[in-house]
C-alpha cells in the first residue's frame, strides 16, 4: 500500500478541527457571520442548547443574503441544515472526501452516535493529500 493510500485510511479523528464553531438556533444570521469570520471557517454546528441539530455554511448565508434576509432577523434555525451529510471518527479520510464529493459540501459535521464531536473540511482533506505528495517527491 502505498504512502498515500495509508494517509487516506487514517480516520477522520486525526484530522478534524475540535473545538469547533457553535450556534444556538436563536443566533441571527449577523451572529452566525461573526461566528464564522472570527473562527476563520466556512461552517458552523447548529446546538438546541447540548443537542446538535444541524450545520449552517457560509453558503447558507450568501444564499439568504442573496435573497434580501435581513441580518438581524433571520435566525439560524431558519438557516440550518437538518440533517447534514456526516461522518464519524472512525470513518477514514477516503470516507469523508467522497462524501464531500458526493454532496457537494466542503464541511462534515463528526457525529459519534448523535453527538457532535468535530468537524472535517475539504481543507483538512487536501492539507493530508499534500503533505503525502510533498513527502514522495522528497
Amino acid at each position: 500500500m502505498t504512502r498515500t493510500a495509508t494517509a487516506l485510511q487514517a480516520p477522520v479523528s486525526s484530522v478534524m478541527s475540535w473545538p469547533v464553531a457553535m450556534v444556538d438556533l436563536t443566533a441571527t444570521m449577523g451572529d452566525v457571520a461573526e461566528a464564522l469570520a472570527s473562527n476563520e471557517i466556512g461552517s458552523a454546528l447548529v446546538m438546541a442548547g447540548e443537542k446538535f441539530v444541524g450545520i449552517v455554511t457560509e453558503r447558507d448565508l450568501v444564499t439568504h443574503l442573496a435573497n434580501s434576509a435581513n441580518p438581524d432577523h433571520l435566525l439560524a434555525e431558519e438557516m440550518v441544515t437538518h440533517t447534514p451529510v456526516s461522518v464519524s471518527p472512525h470513518d477514514t479520510v477516503l470516507v469523508a472526501a467522497r462524501a464531500m464529493v458526493e454532496a457537494g459540501v466542503r464541511h462534515l459535521p463528526v457525529l459519534d452516535g448523535d453527538e457532535a464531536v468535530g468537524m472535517v473540511s475539504i481543507r483538512d482533506v487536501t492539507a493530508v493529500l499534500l503533505r503525502e505528495v510533498d513527502e514522495a517527491l522528497g
